[in-house]
């Protein structure tokens, strides 16, 4: 334990001397990877495939706030399936100008849920969100995490419709119009993960507001423990038992990835949790104190020895050759 204590502090050192550094290059990776999963998915476009065109675009999300990047990841999108499909690239930009209008808007520090819900779906464990919000927000992170589920599976209609040839004329925009909406109402898998997510973030969100020891690591492991019984429940109702192996790995991997993300930010001793009683004019108060891990790296002291000697003829040394000043020092 002491050895992961000192390498947190030891990297948050290292973060905070370097952040100018390494802030930039963090979001180069991340972009970098969204950009990639969006081409390896729905990569119509041959263009946008190409590496200059994702360099350049992921550089410049480095050195730009986060609200771009989504910007740049739904006018990709958007480019990809206007390649394929008018009709389909008019749905789209219409779901994005009403998330946008009703909701983005509003959250602005939330506009990243609603990207990377998709993305890590892609990747297998998009439980890691419901999990992380309900620990580092609020249950008005449900909005967003709604939408980005509806993202993704809308994305998975997109691309089974996009196999459709039709011509740009209103019956055979109403024929992509009705399947796609019919995609959408009839998929029990969408509707399960709109309804597992929003309780995962909600249990994960009350069980780390209780007052009792330890709160913070068992509200990850009862938002585990909901999502598995959640998918569970629906994949017996709606006899969908194919990914239950992959659900359930896919959970105690984002179960991890956020417990490490806890720890790096804050970790508790409870061994030495303090009751304070103090009151003022109006109220009298009752406090519960918990002091924060907090360690010193160790410093490594490194002796040398000085082998420089003087020697006197007769073949001896005189009394003085050795002293505390000349025989070692201490460097740091």
């Amino acid at each position: 334990m002491m050895t992961l204590l000192v390498l947190r502090t030891r990297l948050q050192s290292l973060y905070q001397k370097h952040e100018i550094y390494l802030k930039p290059i963090f979001k180069f990776i991340i972009a970098l990877i969204v950009f990639e999963t969006i081409n390896a998915n729905i990569g119509y476009d041959g263009h946008l495939k190409q590496m200059p065109i994702i360099l350049a675009l992921s550089l410049l999300c480095a050195f730009t706030p986060s609200a771009v990047l989504v910007l740049f990841a739904a006018l990709v999108s958007f480019l990809h399936i206007y390649s394929v499909s008018v009709i389909l690239s008019a749905i789209i930009l219409i779901l994005f100008i009403v998330m946008y209008a009703l909701f983005l808007r509003f959250t602005p520090k939330l506009g990243f849920v609603v990207l990377a819900v998709p993305i890590l779906f892609y990747l297998k464990i998009p439980y890691a969100v419901p999990l992380f919000l309900g620990v580092f927000s609020t249950p008005v992170a449900i909005i967003p995490t709604c939408l980005g589920v509806m993202i993704y599976y809308l994305l998975h209609i997109i691309e089974e419709a996009a196999a459709i040839q039709v011509n740009v004329s209103l019956e055979d925009t109403m024929t992509i119009y009705t399947y796609v909406v019919n995609g959408i109402k009839d998929n029990s898998q969408l509707l399960t993960a709109l309804v597992v997510f929003s309780v995962t973030l909600l249990i994960t969100w009350l069980v780390w507001r209780m007052k009792f020891d330890y709160s913070h690591e068992i509200a990850i492991a009862a938002g585990c423990l909901t999502n598995i019984f959640g998918f569970l429940i629906s994949s017996l109702k709606f006899n969908t038992t194919e990914q239950i192996g992959t659900m359930i790995i896919g959970t105690v991997v984002s179960g991890i990835i956020v417990f490490l993300i806890q720890f790096f930010h804050l970790s508790l001793d409870y061994s030495a949790v303090e009751h304070v009683q103090f009151e003022d004019d109006d109220y009298y108060y009752y406090v519960k104190a918990i002091p924060k891990i907090n360690v010193t790296t160790p410093q490594v002291n490194v002796k040398r020895f000085n082998t420089q000697k003087t020697q006197i003829p007769g073949g001896h040394f005189p009394d003085d050759t050795f002293t505390d000043e000349d025989d070692f020092e201490d460097e740091e």
